[in-house]
């Protein structure tokens, strides 16, 4: 358990405050700006400071120019906004892209297409501090998808749904997306049911780590808040939060017999009994894990207990 979760939260919310907790210096690779054309003047800073081939309208424009491997990172301004139909693919290995500002300043994505909002395929890159909007179409895939290893996402805002328009999930995770950490992330689904949940273990990965994580879920997801689809190995999941109101669905589904630990996590379902609100598969193993089934009511343990 984390002695000083304080200190933990800090740096999922705020990484930039904790060195080390993935916002370390830019050491050798340079640093690209994006932002909105009309929001250019407004950052007298970049004027005359930045080369004019460093500043770009949109990620993908910044991703195209930046070169793998040489730690460069792209910094989104506050009140960037970006929609597309089409899926932002960003394939620069070890790319840090990162927004700046906090609450509406945050740069936001919205999806118009029924498309992935952003795929993070290049290995070891980092995306922070972003938002994604309530989506433009129905059945939007998901507002992230990991195909790159060793890939950071980072304090991250998620909005499931509109009306009758919703995603399927907010991240998924391919097999090919070892060692990937979600750590910070918020997600919101209040009008619609999503017809998945919230991070979907797609793929046969490895090593993943998800921390500090909370979903407010008030209509339903139906494949659990966090399902594997493939059996993963060594998953680490604590410190976490996970909600689903739809009755009779889990909230965790390791059916697919997904290994590994998750500890310190609270999860709020609708499930028959509250023990099965978790699938826990075969290969999962629980420490001080508490869930609820009813609102205004404190939660046990769940699995059962081990006993001799």
């Amino acid at each position: 358990m984390i002695k000083d979760r304080n200190i933990a939260w800090d740096a999922a919310i705020n990484p930039m405050k904790i060195l080390g907790a993935g916002m370390e210096p830019n050491y050798g690779g340079d640093t690209f700006y994006v932002c909105k054309s009309a929001l250019k003047n407004t950052y007298n800073y970049l004027s005359g400071k930045v080369p004019g081939d460093r500043i770009f309208t949109s990620i993908a424009e910044a991703d195209a120019a930046m070169t793998d491997s040489v730690n460069d990172r792209c910094l989104i301004m506050p009140g960037h906004t970006e929609s597309s139909a089409t899926e932002i693919a960003l394939t620069t290995v070890g790319a840090e892209f990162i927004g700046l500002g906090k609450g509406p300043l945050r740069p936001t994505f919205t999806t118009t297409g029924a498309v992935n909002a952003i795929s993070l395929d290049g290995n070891y890159q980092t995306l922070a501090n972003v938002g994604f909007a309530v989506p433009g179409i129905d059945s939007v895939p998901a507002d992230i998808d990991v195909v790159g290893a060793g890939c950071r996402i980072l304090n991250t805002y998620h909005l499931g749904s509109t009306t009758s328009k919703n995603k399927v999930d907010i991240i998924t995770l391919t097999a090919t997306a070892d060692d990937t950490l979600i750590s910070g992330l918020r997600a919101y689904n209040t009008t619609v049911e999503q017809t998945g949940g919230v991070i979907n273990i797609e793929g046969a990965c490895s090593r993943i780590e998800i921390a500090y994580c909370f979903n407010f879920d008030s209509i339903g997801m139906a494949l659990g808040a966090i399902y594997d689809g493939a059996t993963a190995l060594e998953a680490f999941i604590h410190d976490c939060v996970f909600m689903n109101k739809k009755a009779d669905t889990v909230v965790v589904e390791f059916g697919n017999n997904t290994t590994g630990v998750m500890m310190d996590c609270f999860v709020v379902g609708r499930h028959t009994t509250i023990m099965s609100n978790i699938s826990t598969g075969t290969g999962m193993n629980f420490f001080n894990v508490k869930g609820v089934e009813e609102a205004a009511k404190n939660a046990i343990s769940i699995p059962a207990d081990d006993a001799d």
